[in-house]
């Protein structure tokens, strides 16, 4: 594994760790699953937006060609001879900042988390960003996820977290994080 994936790696389960320890500290949320425990389903902060900067290596706001977002997710449970089934649905936000631009792929993750803020899951997946002619943003919708959780009590299912985020490269990350201190 080169520098680079490694960085990109750490960061991503740092960002998922950071996000546990923040649901987890806040106690309950609300659960669009009532009757049926489900996990919370939350885009990673930090790590829920995406840019694409265009040739030439700059990095800052001018050099962005394409941004994303994780837009929404959702989850609904059922049951399953050991456990729950969590399917998620994910929309993405793309918006390009020339006509010019090209269709694009977003890399994003999908982890499942446990209530001591394990990483028990992680997969990668991509979203392909396809922009209609004339069109300088869209919403996309990416395939339904299905993670299992295997709990026996499926009333702890509440107690563990599904976080979404994307596959950022170091530039990426540092370009976020300037983002979020602009804003602060």
């Amino acid at each position: 594994m080169n520098l680079a994936a490694r960085a990109s790696s750490a960061a991503r389960a740092g960002f998922v760790l950071t996000v546990a320890a923040a649901l987890f500290a806040c106690g309950s949320t609300s659960n669009p699953n009532a009757g049926n425990p489900c996990p919370h389903l939350i885009p990673a902060p930090g790590a829920d937006s995406i840019v694409l900067f265009g040739p030439g290596g700059g990095h800052d706001r001018k050099d962005v060609i394409i941004g994303g977002k994780v837009y929404s997710a959702t989850a609904t449970c059922t049951r399953e001879s050991v456990g729950l089934a969590v399917n998620a649905e994910i929309e993405f936000y793309a918006e390009r900042a020339n006509l010019l631009v090209k269709d694009t792929v977003f890399p994003y993750f999908v982890a499942l988390i446990d209530p001591q803020e394990h990483v028990l899951v992680q997969e990668s997946y991509q979203v392909p960003i396809e922009f209609h002619p004339g069109e300088s943003y869209r919403r996309t919708y990416a395939e339904k996820i299905t993670i299992h959780l295997p709990v026996q009590n499926r009333a702890a299912a509440t107690n563990y977290a599904v976080v979404i985020g994307f596959q950022l490269t170091p530039d990426q990350l540092a370009f976020n994080r300037s983002l979020a201190t602009r804003q602060q």
